[in-house]
């Protein structure tokens, strides 16, 4: 690939990226991939934005993961973003009780903010889901230090979901819908 087109590859807005056919995704992985991961880590950093988070972290899993080297998966992209998703995941759930705790059935304000919160933390459960379906559908043998932060990463996400759902399941109908994507 000549420079002009690596330079071109890794400019594209995230937004593109959802588009492209695989087997442009197999051939810019190893330029677009870097990208992406500086892009996930500049926004952990220096935004609270979840959506862009998850963005993200959705074009990694959806678009990129099928054509990285199971071998080094953990390396070049489950130890870099799966910590910094449970980060997130543990601040959506903060954020999640701190507003259940003022939920009335008159504040609409409330009852959006946590409806947002909760279709936020379905899409993050979705990524992991695909990070783990990756896994599984491998036909090649998966040695556990390959992945060794995909396991601790989901078991987390389940732990924390089901004490969560169960400590505040008479407060929300809507709360058993996180536990069933978890």
């Amino acid at each position: 690939m000549s420079q002009e087109r690596a330079a071109s590859a890794s400019a594209v807005p995230l937004e593109e990226l959802g588009s492209w056919p695989e087997e442009l995704c197999r051939r810019e992985l190893p330029t677009v991939l870097p990208r992406l991961l500086i892009s996930f880590a500049s926004v952990y950093q220096h935004s609270d934005s979840w959506i862009e988070h998850i963005q993200i972290l959705k074009t990694i899993v959806q678009m990129f993961l099928p054509h990285m080297n199971h071998l080094t998966l953990e390396q070049t992209f489950f130890s870099q973003v799966l910590p910094k998703t449970v980060k997130l995941f543990d601040d959506m759930m903060y954020e999640l009780t701190n507003q259940a705790r003022e939920l009335t059935s008159q504040n609409l304000e409330i009852q959006s903010t946590l409806r947002n919160i909760l279709q936020t933390m379905v899409q993050l459960l979705g990524a992991l889901t695909g990070c783990v379906q990756h896994v599984c559908a491998t036909q090649e043998s998966i040695i556990l230090e390959n992945i060794q932060s995909l396991p601790s990463s989901v078991l987390h996400v389940i732990k924390s979901t089901f004490v969560h759902c169960k400590t505040f399941s008479r407060l929300s109908s809507r709360r058993p819908i996180l536990f069933r994507s978890s």
